[in-house]
């Protein structure tokens, strides 16, 4: 039978059988349990020596299959270069965006680089700032102790000086009281202010008994108004305190020249204008510094209170951990981290399925290649056993004789598994070649929308990026702003603290001072106006004097030289004034025609 149905095949019927159950198995998964069980029973039934074919119908099921696989393998291929072009495409994108970042991330280190240059700068010049800082606050302790040492000094020096002054007007008190004065007036040294023996010393009889007569007549005339002006003068000094009345009356104790004693009058006067004016100024200033210095404090208070709020708000909105640019910069990272991983998860995941289907793919094309394989075996097969039952139909039928009755079996002629009713191995065989090549189609719709969402995904995520990205970029900037105009507002700060501190220490400085001549300016004025007026008597008092009277007369003989005796009886006489002209009398007549004596 072998022989005869298998004529022309090459290879067994056996090899046949186990190729067709591959087949079999590779598309198990696209029929029914009861097609599944119909082609078990083709490839399983015994071959009965008449063969009637009656595989059409698994025929038909594995070239469904077979067309089935090759539109599925073509429509993988298109799929497969369309996916390898997006992945071209979207390598070419990720190429750039590297590049972009590796440029971006050259250029932060070249600046990291330059930051660290002006950032070591800045630490050498704090380093010469805090040296030169610390050596200025020991020279300002040296010197603070200098300066207490001589305002120690000055003060020791103001109650000597006092003291030396009291003891000089006790010495002069006493070298002016009119015991001293008599006995004084009798010697050369304390009369005449002569040290030592004088180089001429003839008339020295006559010059003192005419200096005796002299300060006696000019005591007997002048005695009562000097002792009045003096006792007014130290009477003055002890009621006011004060040093120039008390040096007047010396003065006037120590009978000396009337032109010394008003000269020190003027002199004191001038001093007390003087004193008068500097305290006017003085006060004015005091009330000009304290106002301006009070309103600078004032201000510098408005600026300490208004850098105190721009701090806080520069803090709050570096360190606010809901608002503040470092909360916001470190979820925009921990953002821009989550979307990585996305990124990278997802790009697996696709690479995973990517390669699942291909080998899917991979399948169903070798299961449609092994489906029409067979298929196109078995209707080879079932063609040939059909025409072999024809032929011997045919001979069969031109032999008239009749045989006896044989037991009862099966058919002769034999339709094996090609007739149709549900049994047809071909049939069932391209059944499942066509639920191959839906289930191909399947894989490559669901490959294609994988795909798709997979690129819109990555897009999403790409545009997520790219605004993390800028928007981090925007915040650290920002907050390099705010740190360094934070660092400023608080060097203001410092600065502005600072210069309060020194307009209040300059306050409590000229506050002694300022306060003394606020407080006593009245009383300073009231005892200088008294002071004022008691030097003005006294000299009054002392012009008054015939001492006085003589005393200007003689110095005004003695400055006419050797014209007195000429200029005694007239000095306007033209004698008088040739002899002062050193002219001869005609002489000065010719200028001065109206001269008397002319």
């Amino acid at each position: 039978d072998h022989k005869q149905y298998m004529a022309g095949h090459k290879g067994a019927l056996v090899q046949l059988k186990d190729r067709v159950r591959q087949a079999m198995l590779a598309a198990n998964a696209f029929v029914s349990e009861k097609q599944a069980h119909v082609l078990d029973s083709f490839l399983q039934a015994p071959f009965t020596g008449t063969y009637t074919a009656q595989s059409g119908e698994v025929v038909g099921i594995l070239k469904n299959m077979l067309d089935t696989f090759t539109a599925n393998l073509k429509s993988a291929q298109a799929t497969e270069a369309d996916q390898l072009a997006a992945y071209e495409k979207y390598m070419a994108e990720m190429v750039g965006a590297l590049k972009e970042m590796e440029d971006a991330y050259n250029t932060k280190q070249s600046e990291l680089g330059g930051n660290d240059g002006d950032l070591s700068t800045k630490r050498g010049q704090l380093d010469v700032a805090t040296a030169a800082k610390a050596e200025a606050e020991d020279f300002l302790e040296k010197l603070s102790e200098m300066c207490a040492a001589k305002k120690k000094q000055y003060e020791e020096r103001v109650a000597l000086r006092t003291n030396e002054e009291t003891a000089l007007s006790e010495a002069i008190a006493i070298l002016n009281s009119d015991a001293a004065f008599a006995t004084f007036g009798t010697v050369d040294a304390t009369s005449t202010g002569a040290t030592g023996p004088a180089f001429v010393q003839t008339r020295r009889a006559t010059m003192r008994r005419h200096r005796f007569a002299a300060a006696a007549s000019a005591s007997a005339d002048s005695a009562a108004p000097r002792r009045a002006a003096q006792e007014f003068l130290q009477r003055e000094a002890r009621v006011q305190g004060s040093f120039a009345l008390g040096r007047i009356a010396s003065l006037l104790r120590a009978n000396n020249p009337f032109a010394v004693v008003l000269q020190e009058i003027e002199k004191m006067l001038s001093l007390l204008k003087a004193e008068g004016e500097k305290d006017t100024q003085h006060k004015a200033w005091c009330d000009d510094e304290r106002k301006v210095t009070n309103a600078d404090i004032e201000t510098k208070k408005e600026m300490i209170n208004t850098l105190t709020s721009e701090i806080q708000t520069l803090v709050d909105a570096i360190d606010d951990p809901e608002t503040g640019l470092k909360a916001m910069i470190k979820r925009d990272e921990e953002a821009l981290q989550v979307n990585y991983e996305s990124q990278v998860s997802e790009t697996s995941e696709r690479k995973e399925e990517n390669m699942a289907y291909q080998k899917d793919i991979s399948n169903l094309v070798e299961a449609k290649g092994l489906l029409g394989r067979a298929i196109s075996v078995l209707r080879k097969y079932y063609s040939k056993i059909s025409d072999q039952i024809k032929a011997e139909a045919e001979a069969a039928s031109f032999i008239q004789r009749e045989d006896p009755a044989p037991p009862p079996t099966w058919e002769d002629k034999y339709s094996g598994q090609s007739v149709a009713g549900g049994t047809d191995a071909v049939s069932m065989l391209e059944f499942i070649l066509r639920n191959t090549k839906a289930e191909e189609k399947q894989a490559h719709d669901d490959e294609l929308s994988s795909q798709h969402s997979y690129e819109d995904s990555m897009a999403d995520l790409k545009a997520e990026e790219a605004k993390l990205q800028e928007q981090l970029a925007s915040n650290r900037k920002l907050l390099a702003q705010k740190e360094e105009e934070l660092l400023q507002k608080k060097k203001d700060l410092k600065k502005t603290e600072a210069d309060k501190k020194a307009l209040e220490d300059y306050l409590l400085e000229i506050k002694p001072g300022c306060d003394f001549i606020t407080a006593n300016l009245d009383l300073r004025n009231t005892n200088r106006e008294n002071e004022k007026k008691a030097l003005e008597n006294a000299e009054s008092l002392i012009k008054g004097t015939p001492a006085y009277t003589n005393a200007m007369a003689e110095a005004h003989t003695e400055s006419l030289g050797d014209c007195k005796d000429i200029c005694a009886e007239d000095e306007a006489h033209a004698k008088c004034k040739a002899c002062l002209a050193k002219v001869s009398i005609p002489g000065y007549c010719a200028g001065h025609a109206g001269t008397p004596g002319c």
